[in-house]
């Protein structure tokens, strides 16, 4: 599907047309040739690819970095202080 859009006429959205072969498109407006526009533009392509290949890039190593292993509260308190001092600060089940 081509796109025209008019070189002078900057503001306007693009027009589609179905020009018979070898015609050229004139504008409505002001009379001026006008240029066909690509329905990708190459530069924001580029742009929008390499943005995206950045992140996945940076993504990659957090895949593969191990996850640290959780702290263990030790089982069996050091001595009866210990206990006592883990009751008081909610660590340590009341049995």
């Amino acid at each position: 599907m081509p796109r025209f859009r008019c070189p002078d006429c900057c503001c306007g959205p693009a027009i589609v047309l179905h020009p018979p072969r070898g015609a050229t498109p004139i504008c409505s407006r002001c009379g001026a040739v006008l240029e066909r526009q690509p329905l990708i533009r190459p530069v924001p392509m580029l742009v929008f690819l390499a943005v995206t290949t950045a992140f996945i890039g940076l993504s990659f190593p957090v895949l593969f970095v191990p996850r640290p292993e959780p702290r263990r509260r030790p089982l069996i308190p050091a001595s009866p202080t210990a206990e006592l001092e883990a009751r008081h600060r909610g660590l340590a089940p009341v049995v």
